[in-house]
């Protein structure tokens, strides 16, 4: 067993290791079945890894189908991040964490944000002059999801 798997194992889930969040990636959309040692075997190949995890069930401990894997170098995330990733033939999604302490700095600054459960007829000029408060708005799209009645659906 490799230093990474122990610690995966020793940190039981916890996923708290590492250097504050800086080098922590999120994996999304992983097979069920994905096991500890291949998650780490795959990001393994890419860096030194300070603490892993594969979310589970806290009532079934079946998998939950995401994980975080923390790297002692943060520079590495950038590669792992330009690679494609594939688990059991199923491509798996994978984001850069932000630390806590990130999000409250003056320095963290975010280009887009969603708000949803607006009105339908919801003005974007109006909701340009609200978030205008906050900043310069540089562009503005609202989206109307239609759900269609079953009978449509079923016309398709």
């Amino acid at each position: 067993m490799g230093k990474a798997e122990a610690r995966s194992r020793e940190h039981g889930g916890g996923g708290g290791g590492g250097s504050g969040g800086a080098g922590k990636i999120f994996v999304g959309g992983l097979p069920r079945d994905t096991t500890e040692a291949d998650f780490v075997k795959h990001f393994g190949q890419y860096g030194e890894i300070v603490d892993s995890v594969i979310m589970r069930d806290k009532h079934t401990s079946q998998p939950r189908g995401f994980g975080v894997i923390t790297y002692s170098n943060p520079a590495v995330v950038d590669r792992v991040m330009d690679d494609i990733h594939e688990f059991n033939g199923k491509q798996v999604e994978i984001k850069r964490t932000i630390p806590k302490d990130s999000v409250q700095s003056k320095d963290f600054k975010t280009k887009k944000i969603f708000v949803g459960g607006l009105p339908q007829a919801q003005a974007e000029d109006d909701f340009k002059h609200f978030f205008q408060k906050y900043g310069p708005v540089v562009d503005i799209r609202l989206c109307v999801i239609i759900k269609p009645s079953v009978h449509e659906a079923l016309d398709l």
